[in-house]
């Protein structure tokens, strides 16, 4: 059942804040990643690229948790725990420049060898959200 995000946890999640995203391996050892995230139609947005622990995690175990600490005050922060509910690599590439714009003021550039058609969108439904100092 999806949980009730307050005006003041909205907020929060509207500013450029990191998060770290823990999910579970097949094996069920814990990962932690951090991550650039959106708040959209009430579900959390984090954007990967295929073949990542995270997105492999994901499909094994949809179960996530996300703590989010405030830039300027880490002692104010707000834990989500929720399940994916979508996996999109058809907006991949769209939604890592949405994240990219958010967080470095431009388009995402690919690195390496990643390119637009190895991302993939994370749509996370938060089900339980606990907060400090928010």
């Amino acid at each position: 059942m999806p949980a009730t995000v307050t005006e003041a946890v909205r907020q929060f999640l509207e500013k450029p804040n990191f998060a770290v995203l823990a999910t579970r391996s097949r094996s069920n050892r814990p990962q932690a990643t951090p991550v650039w995230f959106l708040y959209d139609h009430g579900h959390i947005v984090i954007n990967t690229s295929k073949g990542r622990a995270k997105l492999r995690n994901i499909e094994q175990h949809p179960e996530v948790a996300l703590a989010i600490m405030d830039r300027d005050d880490p002692y104010r922060y707000v834990q989500i725990q929720g399940k994916v509910v979508a996996l999109d690599s058809e907006n991949g590439a769209r939604d890592i420049d949405r994240l990219s714009q958010r967080y470095a003021g431009r388009p995402y550039p690919y690195p390496g060898g990643d390119r637009p058609e190895n991302r993939v969108t994370i749509r996370i439904e938060p089900e339980r959200v606990d907060t400090m100092g928010v």
